[in-house]
């Protein structure tokens, strides 16, 4: 079963744990389910006793022992232990023989017939609740896949276990006093908007509503005002309702917490401003916030916003998976294009124009360098996102990440890539435009060039194009900061230390010089000194780089050296 199947049926699985209001029918719900995804011969939970300190079995399916219903595990005992110890999933090809196990309830797992085991566990509020577990009754392996949407279940099983113990304290409570059925009144009718809202929400989901969407009708049913944020911090969609508080403070208060957010916090802002902010997560994975503000207490917010998170997590894994596709088609094409041999640009450009890209048009090449030489994958990811908003190709090796992008600035196209990863500290250079693909290889070679020299010059997280370089990206792109250093230091460091001891301007006047092509009348010109002033500058020249430095290679030297300084500083 393919991922997106199993998305659209976990959607479902959603809504019938939303309707199921006790704790039995949550759980045998949430079983049902886990052997339906998963294909699995039996489920079941395991919850915890907080007053023995181990968890216990509470609901089955498939199974056939009459002892596995009493099966009692310690914390760190078992697989299920560890997944109680550690709140992370943990998965057996085949449980018998795995050693990393403490090994205690083996002879009913020997009756049972059990193997392959998966189990996740099940939090409320980021405190252990349970454990949800599948099995098979043969050693299999357990994909990435099957532990997200095992890990997505099990959040929709705490959040309706939330609701049916809510339901059944309201329940209780309005049975013991007259006095009290006002306030659970409200209480109760607070759950059942909260359920609503989730049910609508999930619908929502279903029908392939965008987040901005889900956000809108958080903010219709819940008033104040609603954002939510990827793990980047990059604002995904936002609503603001009629007297909503300024969008601004959500994005405050995310920044304030995001660090350190586990689980849903409650900040105080100024007048009378409450801000209530929830991590969006699956399993052990972190994709972004959910985020609310309002004026005045609002008991119930939390526990919506972790209903919208839940919903908003199908949506961004989702997303995600379609990224992930998409960035390795970009990827392929662009790598299949700077390969060696012979392409089909027509069949080329059919593959690149179903991307959005248009190969016909001016393209950039840019390479991005990482300043340790190392691709990390968070510069990989942005890159990616980068391209797939420009229109463009992007393409990864182990120390850059190429990029063809629409444009006909080369330098400016750098630098605004360079801007944009600027957290990162990559330096990136560019060629171009080029255009219909022509020259391709010669220009990301161009490009990559130009970064590396911009790295020597130690210009690191900076932007620049072949042509912004010149000769220099030819003579010294392969050389490193050192070198450089080393060069312009042999070459011009005694007439600057001459400078900075005397207080003099040998160096400019060393420059104006060559940009006169030697003519002292001319450097004074634009130095505005009178010529002798010249002359006795340039003798003082001779005595510190020797007579030989008007002409020839050590004329030549002089002027890199001059022209690099220029380019370090610049």
């Amino acid at each position: 079963m393919t991922l997106a199947r199993r998305l659209r049926d976990l959607f479902e699985a959603a809504g019938e744990l939303t309707a199921a209001h006790d704790e039995d029918a949550v759980l045998h719900t949430a079983i049902r389910k886990a052997r339906q995804l998963l294909g699995t011969d039996l489920a079941y939970v395991m919850l915890l006793d907080r007053e023995r300190g181990d968890t216990y079995m509470r609901a089955t399916e498939g199974a056939t022992s009459p002892r596995f219903d009493t099966i009692r595990l310690g914390m760190g005992l078992g697989l299920g232990g560890q997944v109680a110890e550690a709140m992370a999933p943990r998965w057996t090809r085949n449980y018998l023989e795995d050693e990393q196990y403490t090994h205690v309830i083996d002879p009913i797992i020997v009756e049972e017939g059990l193997a392959a085991i998966l189990g996740v566990p099940v939090k409320k509020h980021g405190t252990l609740t349970g454990i949800l577990f599948t099995s098979d009754r043969s050693a299999r392996d357990f994909s990435q896949d099957d532990i997200t949407v095992l890990a997505l279940l099990a959040d929709h099983t705490s959040i309706a276990l939330d609701a049916a113990e809510r339901a059944g304290r309201t329940e209780a409570d309005l049975a013991e006093t007259r006095d009290a059925l006002s306030a659970e009144r409200a209480v109760s009718v607070q759950l059942e908007a909260a359920m609503d809202l989730h049910e609508n929400l999930t619908r929502l989901v279903v029908a392939g509503a965008p987040v901005p969407a889900i956000v809108e009708k958080l903010v219709e049913l819940s008033g104040g005002s609603a954002a939510v944020f990827d793990d980047a911090l990059a604002e995904i969609g936002s609503a603001q309702g009629t007297a909503g508080p300024p969008l601004r403070e959500l994005r405050r208060a995310v920044e304030e917490v995001a660090e350190h957010l586990a689980s849903t916090v409650t900040l105080s802002g100024t007048d009378d401003l409450s801000v209530v902010v929830t991590p969006v997560v699956t399993g052990s994975d972190h994709l972004g916030y959910v985020a609310h503000a309002g004026s005045g207490p609002r008991p119930d917010i939390g526990h919506v916003l972790e209903r919208v998170g839940a919903v908003i997590a199908l949506i961004l894994l989702g997303r995600r998976a379609r990224d992930e596709a998409d960035n390795r088609v970009r990827g392929e094409l662009l790598a299949e294009i700077l390969s060696r041999g012979t392409h089909d640009l027509e069949t080329i450009g059919r593959r690149a124009a179903l991307l959005g890209v248009d190969v016909t048009s001016d393209l950039v090449a840019l390479v991005a360098a990482p300043a340790d030489g190392t691709v990390a994958r968070v510069l990989q990811t942005e890159c990616s996102a980068l391209a797939r908003h420009d229109g463009g190709l992007v393409t990864a090796y182990g120390d850059r990440v190429v990029l063809l992008v629409p444009g006909t600035d080369a330098g400016e196209a750098a630098r605004a890539v360079a801007n944009r990863l600027s957290l990162l500290g990559a330096t990136v250079g560019a060629s171009g435009p080029l255009r219909a693909l022509a020259g391709v290889d010669e220009h990301v070679e161009r490009a990559r060039r130009a970064a590396r020299l911009l790295i020597a010059l130690g210009r690191v997280g900076e932007g620049a194009a072949t042509e912004e370089l010149g000769m220099y990206g030819l003579l010294f792109s392969e050389v490193d900061r050192a070198y450089v250093e080393s060069f312009v230091e042999r070459t011009v460091g005694p007439v600057r230390d001459y400078d900075r001891a005397r207080g003099t301007a040998l160096l400019d006047t060393l420059r104006t010089w060559f940009e006169a092509e030697g003519s002292a009348s001319g450097a004074a010109d634009r130095l505005f000194v009178h010529v002798n002033t010249v002359y006795q500058r340039l003798e003082r020249l001779d005595r510190l780089l020797g007579r030989d430095w008007r002409s020839g290679d050590r004329a030549l030297e002089l002027r890199l050296a001059l022209r690099l300084w220029d380019l370090m500083v610049t």
